[in-house]
């Protein structure tokens, strides 16, 4: 016998949602002959697990959580329990019966529609599939047989923070900046100190954006910076509940390269660095697994074998600062806020559902007046999931990636003039 299973959503091709949004959408079920079950179920579900292990004299330990943000339960046809399930009778005896219920249902032969809707948590966090953990969000249609294993098809959807950069912070939107000083040697070999500026025009981006990063070398050593290394690194940190435990993941997702700056010389350099889909940051929403981001400016003494190295915060959103002239469709944006739990050892009694938001469509396209809307690509450095890992009798794809929205919008502005780009003069006062 061939039964197949479809989920699609309503209105949205990607499977991406946004916390908040109302996820509906239809289940189509084809059958080729008559199909007998307990229950059709659907199950939504959102959690997040992390799971790894590590060596230590000579022993393994291993470490891992879960924690839940959302459980949705609908019957498809059929309820939860038969008539003969709820009575105190012995196992082998409930098991006789169900294989003579008069509740099982007949599936008949053709094509099936089954139309469902489930709320999001406002303070649902992002998507995520790494390494040592996920965030994963799936719809499940479960066959309910007693008497044979239950069948089950399982559908990834993506799920997004609210990470509107123009209302995160305002410190977003200024101009960032910083400095350090390095000398190389000791005693008389000492050499004088080699200075790395860094500026940006703004310290929050989105994905599709060129970070415009101005490094100023001001080189007042003996010796010639040979190189320099720009990235943009994306920090997972990963939190297992027995035992109580983190580490740390480090993933380079983008880099660039600056040209070497001689002996007793200052150089300024705009270096752009691409952003690509990524999930945004978020470091409160989950109590399991949080990303952030660093750029690491990295200047190379090789003559020397040591380098200088220069870290700069940056967050990632998902609705970008407003530029002059363009606008960019938001999803619904709510004025409630839900406290979450005050730490990991402290989650919340009752996972927070926000009432429905009935005129808020879920087509995230933007109307023909606004800017381009994004497009939703996987992440490319990130790993794939399988969705169906929990499952015996599993029908259907199993390996699942998130989306993230990708604007094709204009980079910011360097914060030096374009004349002063790659500009690089003598340090004077060092001439002999």
């Amino acid at each position: 016998m061939v039964v197949t299973c479809e989920i699609s959503f309503d209105n949205n091709r990607h499977g991406t949602f946004y916390a908040g949004q109302l996820v509906s959408g239809c289940v189509t079920l084809k059958c080729d002959r008559p199909k007998e079950v307990q229950a059709v179920l659907l199950k939504v579900v959102g959690y997040s697990i992390t799971k790894w292990s590590e060596k230590s004299l000579g022993s393994t330990k291993l470490y891992a959580g879960r924690e839940d943000y959302l459980s949705s339960n609908t019957y498809l046809v059929g309820s939860e329990q038969s008539e003969y399930e709820n009575k105190s009778w012995p196992g082998p005896l409930i098991y006789f019966y169900l294989l003579l219920d008069n509740n099982r249902h007949t599936i008949q032969a053709g094509v099936h529609n089954y139309n469902f809707a489930c709320q999001l948590p406002y303070q649902c966090p992002s998507s995520f599939e790494g390494r040592h953990g996920c965030i994963r969000y799936i719809a499940k249609v479960l066959l309910v047989r007693p008497w044979k294993l239950d069948q089950a098809y399982t559908q990834g959807f993506t799920v997004l923070k609210m990470l509107d950069l123009n209302f995160d912070t305002p410190q977003l939107r200024l101009a960032a900046h910083s400095e350090g000083y390095r000398t190389f040697c000791c005693g008389p070999c000492k050499t004088d100190p080699l200075k790395l500026e860094l500026h940006l025009p703004q310290a929050g981006y989105v994905p599709g954006q060129r970070i415009p990063v101005t490094v100023v070398v001001v080189n007042n050593t003996s010796v010639a910076v040979s190189e320099l290394r720009l990235c943009l690194v994306m920090l997972v940190r990963y939190y297992s509940v027995t035992p109580e435990h983190s580490r740390v993941e480090r993933i380079i997702i983008s880099r660039a390269k600056g040209d070497s700056v001689l002996k007793q010389c200052t150089r300024s350099l705009t270096i752009d660095l691409p952003i690509p889909s990524t999930p945004p940051t978020c470091v409160e929403l989950s109590n399991l697994i949080q990303i952030a981001y660093q750029l690491e400016v990295e200047a190379l003494v090789k003559s020397l074998r040591e380098q200088q190295l220069m870290v700069m915060p940056v967050t990632i959103g998902t609705i970008p600062l407003a530029v002059s002239g363009m606008v960019v469709q938001q999803p619904p944006r709510r004025s409630a806020h839900y406290e979450g739990p005050v730490s990991r050892r402290d989650p919340p009694g009752e996972l927070p559902l926000v009432a429905a938001l009935g005129s808020v469509p879920n087509d995230l396209t933007p109307s023909p007046t606004d800017a381009d809307p994004p497009k939703y690509e996987e992440s490319k450095h990130t790993q794939k999931g399988n969705i169906n890992e929990e499952e015996v009798h599993a029908f259907g794809v199993n390996e699942f990636a998130p989306l993230y929205p990708v604007y094709s919008i204009p980079s910011p502005t360097p914060v030096l003039s374009a004349n002063a780009q790659n500009a690089g003069f003598v340090n004077q006062s060092f001439v002999k």
